[in-house]
């Protein structure tokens, strides 16, 4: 006599087929959409934080954000240059905010989440952007740096996003997690271990927590993960790429691109956006070690 199991099984295979087709199908046609079409939604109410707003891709953050109307939360552990960009913010007619935080440390991390709660509000759109690497080789890289990137990369984004501001986002169903990861998240690179590590820690890290979120079946809560290859931020700097087939981007092209995935709610955003397809080939088309240097678009000089 078969089980119920065994006889629901053929059903369950079918229905979890016809999931994946649809899923599948509905993704396609989003993806094919251009993003020009989409609606983009009003953020002029929203108090906009942004993690390593000092400098770089971050201060790009606080001026867009600014330029649409929103008030700004700068954090920066280099509050000078903070300052430096909420001026460029309060030049453009925003309202801006500085808090001195180091987002390794958790203690410092809550302390400063309650002061923006007293002095400026509810925080409704978070931009995890902060990140720092090492930079040399594996084998010659000190412990203390080590720390340092998963402290600010990874760790961060626990005290950040899920103790700091997800209840309130959460419990006022209104909200935006953005989360700059890159693509050294799925792809490994010389000289890059513990960069690449923390990178591909956030995705994991980013993709669970939007199904921790999920479960609250708040409809006004949305995620984007961003990974960008090289930006000439300076982060990078030394870093060449094979000419015509992965240009160094820049922070401005990347920003523009970030900011349309934001303003419409998209979840996955890669630049170039051709590496969806790299990083599905990943896995089907393995290189062995001694035949990557063929295939190696990363020159360090």
């Amino acid at each position: 006599m078969p089980t119920a199991d065994a006889i629901l099984f053929p059903f369950m295979l079918v229905w979890t087929l016809i999931c994946m087709l649809w899923y599948s199908l509905v993704g396609l046609i989003f993806l094919l959409i251009p993003s020009f079409l989409l609606p983009k939604k009003d953020v002029s109410n929203d108090i906009v934080l942004v993690t390593g707003g000092g400098c770089g891709f971050g201060r790009l953050f606080a001026l867009e954000f600014t330029k649409l109307g929103s008030t700004v939360v700068i954090w920066d552990i280099d509050e000078r240059g903070a300052q430096k960009v909420a001026k460029e913010c309060e030049e453009l007619g925003g309202k801006v905010y500085v808090f001195k935080v180091d987002v390794s440390k958790s203690e410092e991390v809550y302390r400063a989440a309650d002061d923006v709660r007293k002095k400026v509000g509810d925080v409704t759109i978070l931009v995890n952007n902060a990140g720092v690497v090492a930079g040399t080789p594996l084998l010659d890289t000190p412990d203390h740096l080590l720390h340092r990137t998963v402290d600010v990369n990874l760790k961060s984004f626990f005290w950040v996003t899920f103790k700091a501001f997800a209840p309130s986002i959460l419990s006022n169903g209104h909200g935006h997690f953005v989360s700059v990861a890159s693509l050294a998240g799925y792809f490994g690179g010389p000289l890059l271990a513990e960069y690449c590590a923390s990178k591909f820690a956030v995705v994991g890290f980013e993709d669970s927590i939007f199904q921790e979120f999920e479960l609250h079946k708040n409809k006004g809560v949305y995620s984007t993960i961003i990974h960008p290859f090289y930006m000439s931020t300076g982060m990078f700097s030394g870093v060449e790429t094979t000419k015509g087939l992965l240009p160094i981007l820049t922070p401005e092209d990347v920003m523009a691109k970030s900011m349309t995935a934001i303003l419409t709610n998209q979840r996955y955003l890669f630049i170039p956006s051709s590496m969806r397809l790299n990083i599905f080939l990943k896995s089907y088309i393995p290189i062995l070690p001694s035949d990557r240097r063929r295939f190696q678009d990363i020159v360090y000089v």
